[in-house]
């Protein structure tokens, strides 16, 4: 049976009232620390509010609790995509799919993720990706770094080429590459309680990565195949980290670096610097803007290769999404939602009443009842209902 908290929280959220989800379900995971569906419902939230980083942390949370549940790598993928980490969603969706077994929903998310993947591709292959300039804006940064100086290119101005002589001897060269153009760089964001760096290096292995994390430094070197060294990333902290608590993973086009904070502040930089840092407050509710009525584009559009038609995908993924055959607590709570979003005002507030005053043991839709008299805790048979805290 779920807590009060738990009950309180998941009726908000039915409620679309989520900043209050929030609040209850922290307060069911402070009582609960080792509940996954209470991570993964939360990252569920965040979800709705759009705050992924928050959203893809506790879907971690809830996989490392629990990772035979294909639910927590779905939102984790969900959130991951939303932050445009394609790659590792599309892991994520693999594993909750070989979870699920034939699951559509998941197969879109992939197909999804791989078209993704393959713009990001051909931007780079066309040279239309320019590689981020040092920024920074709330919580995110992205810059470059060059190679140590043993492996930098020569600055030596290369010699122009007449492309296709009259004479049609002479091969057409490709035009000469920038050697001061950076070959590796960094990006990093953060969250309340974590700094996550990402050094974009693509098919790298342990042998040629080395990562030292101290409690304010970060140090990453990058190994050619001959064992030469020829990226380092040296930074002294702006803020103090847990070692312990952090953790890094190789993926195919980065490597991911994880930094538990030790405080809750939020980093103006990620280098040691002399700028103040904030508290965390939380962000003010966007005002939503009225749609404009525009061609709907394929995209991405700047290519001939192929184009992929995203509200074609958006619909699809909505259709399974309600096609799905959901099994336990999620099937229960997806037919609670549909009850609720099709009910008139009178029937909703009898299911928010019932259900909060009963520690969600009853859920009536039944207001002339309800609305008469407190309901009563009914646990099921065979069980027996105690106040939270005693024996």
């Amino acid at each position: 049976m779920a807590s009060a908290p738990a009950a309180k929280a998941n009726a908000a959220f039915v409620d679309e009232d989520y900043d209050l989800a929030l609040a209850l379900y922290k307060q069911a995971i402070d009582a609960s620390p080792n509940d996954s569906s209470l991570y993964s419902q939360r990252a569920q939230t965040h979800i709705k509010l759009e705050n992924y980083l928050e959203a893809a942390e506790d879907a971690g949370k809830a996989i490392e609790l629990d990772p035979k549940t294909g639910r927590h790598h779905h939102r984790k993928g969900v959130a991951l995509f939303n932050l445009e980490e394609y790659e590792s969603a599309k892991s994520a969706f693999e594993t909750g799919q070989a979870l699920y077994g034939k699951n559509s929903t998941f197969k879109t998310w992939i197909r999804k993720c791989a078209a993704e993947m393959d713009d990001e591709a051909e931007e780079f292959h066309t040279g239309t990706h320019e590689p981020a300039k040092p920024t920074s804006t709330n919580g995110f940064s992205s810059s470059a770094v060059s190679p140590s100086t043993s492996q930098a290119a020569s600055t030596s101005t290369a010699p122009s080429v007449l492309h296709g002589s009259p004479s049609g001897d002479e091969p057409s060269m490709p035009p000469p590459v920038d050697p001061n153009q950076p070959k590796y760089r960094h990006q990093w964001f953060q969250t309340q309680s974590v700094v996550e760096v990402a050094v974009l290096a693509k098919n790298m292995t342990k042998e040629r990565v080395d990562i030292h994390i101290d409690q304010q430094h970060l140090r990453v070197v990058i190994k050619d195949a001959e064992g030469q060294q020829e990226y380092e990333l040296d930074v002294e902290l702006y803020g103090q980290v847990d070692p312990a608590a952090s953790k890094h993973e190789l993926l195919k086009s980065k490597t991911e670096i994880r930094l538990r904070k030790s405080d809750a502040i939020k980093w103006p930089t990620l280098e040691k610097s002399s700028q103040k840092a904030d508290a965390y407050a939380k962000a003010p509710t966007a005002v939503p803007t009225p749609p404009v009525q525009q061609p709907k584009p394929a995209y991405p559009s700047s290519f001939n290769k192929k184009t992929v038609d995203w509200d074609k995908l958006e619909s699809e993924i909505k259709k399974d999404e309600k096609d799905e055959k959901l099994e336990g607590d999620a099937a229960l709570q997806k037919l609670f939602k549909d009850i609720y979003g099709g009910a008139d005002e009178d029937t909703r507030r009898a299911m928010n009443k019932s259900f909060q005053e009963s520690n969600g043991t009853v859920l009536s839709t039944n207001w002339k009842d309800i609305g008469k008299k407190k309901t009563e805790c009914t646990p099921p048979t065979g069980m027996e209902a105690k106040k939270y805290g005693k024996e």
